[in-house]
């Protein structure tokens, strides 16, 4: 697991950027804004730094969920510290002034977003896509994959349902909708899959219950713990892996599926409706880990 710096190594060390994430944000803010100020540092000739907090509201670091190198991790109270010195910017957009490039340290509060902080910047979900899963991951991903999924055209569901998602996601997208939009799948497509990711429990039982042909998790773990969160991930490829998404509205997780297959599939969220109707055109996926290769 990577080291954390002390706040010497922010003053002394060479030009960097820090990046500096919410304790409360959940996986895909944390990953769209690291990825899009590796993106940045890179462009600029700065070392990336970030900060990741692993505690009760989010469990693993970023190092236990993907095969990361390119920044190096500061505890949060280092980078608070150095404040006063290297104010924070952001969040939101800021134009880069030569003053700017002059500073030693730029700190950026994501404020749950990516860094965009020009037109010029390569987009952060080529850096995405590159990743690799831990080899825990990958193992899941594959052996699911593989056992439930492999040559069949599939649809991907997620559903968030856990007390603690985003109360807009909750009001919008509740488990009735999904119910209704698998109906109407199966009434046009009657021997389609699906997967689901399902957030409880009592949600995963419910659809599953009320359709055959459902693959999903079992023993997932708690929520944003370490497995829980590892989980997650294997979700994460398998829905990006599939031939449609229906995904929740209010979230950043559906993003990083439809990223990671680099829009392969047409998906749906309640703000976001099918204007076309479904055909499951999508190709099979091979390698689960690369979703937007398809055949």
């Amino acid at each position: 697991m990577t080291s954390l710096l002390s706040p010497l190594r922010l003053v002394a060390g060479p030009k960097a950027l820090l990046i500096y994430t919410g304790r409360q944000d959940g996986l895909g803010n944390r990953v769209r804004a690291l990825l899009s100020a590796q993106v940045l540092a890179e462009r600029e000739g700065r070392e990336l730094l970030y900060v990741w907090g692993t505690d009760r509201y989010f469990g693993p670091a970023m190092d236990e969920l993907w095969h990361f190198s390119a920044g190096r991790r500061v505890p949060r109270w280092a980078a608070r510290a150095v404040s006063p010195i290297h104010r924070f910017y952001g969040p939101g957009a800021t134009k880069i002034t030569t003053a700017m490039r002059g500073e030693h340290l730029w700190q950026i509060r994501s404020g749950g977003q990516p860094v965009t902080w020009d037109a010029d910047m390569r987009p952060w979900t080529e850096e995405f896509r590159a990743l690799t899963p831990v080899d825990a991951i990958a193992e899941r991903v594959g052996r699911v994959f593989d056992d439930s999924l492999r040559g069949r055209r599939y649809v991907g569901v997620q559903v968030r349902s856990h007390t603690v998602s985003h109360a807009k996601t909750l009001q919008s997208s509740p488990v009735e909708w999904f119910e209704q939009r698998m109906r109407a799948v199966r009434g046009r497509f009657p021997d389609v899959g699906f997967y689901l990711s399902c957030d409880t429990s009592e949600a995963q039982e419910y659809l599953m219950d009320r359709f055959d042909g459902c693959v999903a998790l079992s023993d997932k773990g708690g929520y944003n713990t370490t497995a829980g969160v590892r989980s997650a991930i294997v979700d994460l490829y398998l829905l990006a892996s599939s031939q449609h998404f229906i995904a929740p509205a209010y979230s950043s997780f559906p993003e990083l599926a439809i990223h990671l297959a680099n829009h392969a599939m047409t998906f749906e969220r309640p703000n976001q409706p099918l204007v076309e109707e479904l055909r499951l055109e999508a190709g099979l996926v091979r390698d689960p880990l690369k979703p937007a290769l398809r055949s």
